[in-house]
Formats: structure tokens, C-alpha cells, sequence
């Protein structure tokens, strides 16, 4: 499995807690997108002879790209990728872009997924992080969606925000479950230091949630969720039985991808790529009659790809495979890990079931911690 990821770092304004690299020169958009596909053609090579089996535009905004914008970029990549008949593709939506014409061009194109932003249904709490759109907007989009030949809908959350409480949040899950939605990924605010939301914090413009107003709301999420139909198959994603993000789980399970645009990044199971953070540099590179890329590689010791299996599947509740790391990582890193493991299952963590160790639910809480104990 191999997949492409599909950096769109454009959005009308920003939100507080963001804190991803975006600009807001929307006239940039179609020599962005004219730098994109040159870039496709240079990186053609970098996932070998392995077929797409996932495609990914995330933001950004995605959605701010026009029909011919996104059918130029689809066309770039079947023109120069082997991708699979079956292949997850999915686009980041913000609620304000959706509407029946828009959404069946994406349909018509190939797009098969939906991931739409919706953050929070409090008209106070949206316009307080500064988010472009009312709870009617959103209402509005779902029912677009649910009416189209859509079939695979996942939305984003955010919770343990000041002004949302447990109640509404009980709400919130309640009235969106009213739709038809496959898949949620539900993640707790986070103040990043290069986010406006941490300045005014700082200034005391804002105030920080407290850390028990996290594990309440958590467990709403979960207990409502889990007893609704879904799945929890990572810390923060619920999914019903067979709408787990494929492309996601590419990620958490580190197989190969392609990232493709400012700041997108690329990993091939032996080091990790990324392009530089500036919107204008990357469209000027790429121009002319010698396009390049301004790629930063990190070369992985065996000790980092160790440390991130362990990171990224204590986040997982599939498991961790002890003939995967025996086989694969050197028997001292095999050695470090079954103490580890051992001691940690004698504390009454996770579950063992042949050669699966499996985190229970209440790890998951843990995982940064558990996994002190288990990397190197």
C-alpha cells in the first residue's frame, strides 16, 4: 500500500487554535496548482513501482479549489501513477464551500470521502475561534452531503473547549448523529505556541481549559460513541465497521507515502521528506525550465523507526506485533522491548493475545506515557 497526501495551504483567514502553515493569497491558487502537478512529475519515481491506494488532500482548505483546479490535479496523478481502482480518496471540506453543485463535481471526479470541519455547533464558540461558518451552514452541508451519492461522510470535532459543556456536548453528538456519518475524529483542544489562541491565553484573552474537563468530555465522546454503532480504532477516530480512514492508518502503520506541496511531508520506510514552509519559494522553484524542490531528508537509524512504531501503535488498538519488532529491529531493541513489555503487562496493562500486545481502552489515555517505558 502506498499513499498520496496533497498539501493545500490556503485559507480565507485562521483559526485561533491552528496552528498549520497556511496563507490567504487565493490569486496564488492557479500557479499553486500548476507547481503541484510539476512536483508530481519529479516525485513519480519516489514510491517505486507501488500503486496509490489512498489519495489525500488536506489544508488548509481544500475545498477552496475550483472544479477545473481539482480535475487538473486528479488528472496529473492518473497520468503519471498507477492507482488503484479501489483507491480511498478524500477531501478536507469546510462547511461554508459545500453546496449540490460542488459536491457532485467531486463525486463526478473520483472523490469518494469527505472529511468535513465542523469543530464545534455553538454559534458563540465558532465565531470566538474564528471559524468562517454558523451551525445552520452546517446543517446545511450535512444534509448536501447526506442527499448526494456520498457514502462515506467523516467529521471533525473539537471538545474540552471553554464554553462547551459536558451537556452540550452530549447535545452536539446527539443532533449530529441525526445524519448519516461514517466516520469522527474527535480531538481535544490544543494550544500550539504558534497559534493566536496561545497568545491570548498569554494575554488573557482566553482561559485553558482544565485537564478535568478533558477526561469528562472524553468519556462522552467515547461511551456515546462506542454505544452508537462505532468504533474506536485510534485514540482520537471513531468509524463504523468498514469506514476506518485507510489513508490514516497508512500513516499510523508506516507505510509509504508520497506528500506533495508546501510542507507536506514523505516518508519511504527508511527516511522521512519535506518541502520548505513558504507558498511563494515553492511556486518559483518549481517554475521555468529546470523545476525543483527544496527537500529536507532525515535518514532514520533503526532506534527512530523503532521508537515510532511504538509511538504511533499505542495509539492503535490492532496491536503490537512482537514477531514484527523481533524480525524486523536488532535483538538488543528486541531484548529492551520484551522487558519493557513484560514489566508493563505485570502492572496490569494491556492485553495479550498470542503474539499481539493490545492496548485496552484505558491505555490509550497513557499512551505517552507507556511509551517512556518501551522506547529506546
Amino acid at each position: 500500500m502506498a499513499g498520496l497526501y496533497i498539501h493545500i495551504p490556503f485559507c480565507t483567514n485562521k483559526c485561533f487554535y491552528c496552528d498549520f502553515y497556511s496563507g490567504n493569497q487565493l490569486y496564488l491558487l492557479d500557479a499553486y496548482v500548476e507547481a503541484l502537478i510539476r512536483e508530481l512529475k519529479l516525485r513519480k519515481s519516489y514510491l517505486g513501482s507501488e500503486a496509490i491506494q489512498t489519495i489525500y488532500f488536506g489544508g488548509g482548505t481544500p475545498s477552496l479549489l475550483s472544479s477545473s483546479q481539482l480535475y487538473n490535479i486528479l488528472q496529473a496523478v492518473h497520468s503519471i501513477f498507477v492507482v488503484e481502482s479501489n483507491c480511498e480518496v478524500t477531501i478536507e471540506c469546510n462547511p461554508e464551500n459545500i453546496n449540490e453543485d460542488y459536491v457532485n463535481y467531486l463525486y463526478n471526479s473520483g472523490i469518494n470521502r469527505i472529511s468535513l470541519g465542523i469543530q464545534f455547533l455553538d454559534d458563540k464558540v465558532l465565531k470566538d475561534y474564528n471559524r468562517k461558518h454558523d451551525k445552520e451552514l452546517i446543517y446545511n452541508a450535512l444534509d448536501v452531503i447526506n442527499n448526494s451519492s456520498f457514502s462515506n461522510l467523516s467529521v471533525d470535532l473539537i471538545y474540552a473547549v471553554p464554553g462547551i459543556s459536558d451537556h452540550f456536548l452530549t447535545w452536539t453528538l446527539k443532533q449530529l448523529l441525526v445524519f448519516d456519518i461514517q466516520h469522527i475524529s474527535a480531538y481535544s483542544l490544543t494550544i500550539a505556541k504558534n497559534s493566536q489562541l496561545y497568545w491570548k491565553i498569554k494575554k488573557g484573552e482566553f482561559v485553558e481549559t482544565k485537564e478535568t474537563s478533558f477526561l469528562s468530555q472524553y468519556q462522552i465522546i467515547n461511551e456515546y460513541l462506542t454505544t452508537s454503532g462505532f468504533i474506536q480504532y485510534e485514540i482520537s477516530n471513531y468509524a463504523k465497521d468498514g469506514f476506518f480512514s485507510r489513508h490514516n492508518l497508512g500513516y499510523w502503520n508506516q507505510t509509504r507515502y508520497l506528500g506533495i506541496g508546501v510542507s507536506a511531508h514523505s516518508y519511504n520506510l527508511s527516511s522521512r521528506q519535506w518541502n520548505h514552509t513558504n507558498i511563494k519559494k515553492y511556486i518559483r522553484d518549481l517554475s521555468g525550465v529546470s523545476p525543483n524542490i527544496d527537500l529536507t531528508i532525515e535518514e532514520l537509524s533503526d532506534n527512530q523507526i523503532y521508537n515510532e512504531y511504538i509511538i504511533l501503535k499505542l495509539r492503535l488498538l490492532d496491536g503490537i506485533s512482537i514477531d514484527f519488532v523481533k524480525n524486523t529491529f536488532r535483538k538488543d531493541i528486541y531484548d529492551h522491548f520484551l522487558k519493557a513489555i513484560t514489566r508493563l503487562g505485570e502492572r496490569n496493562y494491556f492485553n495479550f493475545s498470542g503474539d499481539l500486545v493490545i492496548p485496552k481502552p484505558g491505555d490509550l489515555l497513557v499512551a505517552d506515557y507507556l511509551s517512556q517505558f518501551l522506547m529506546i
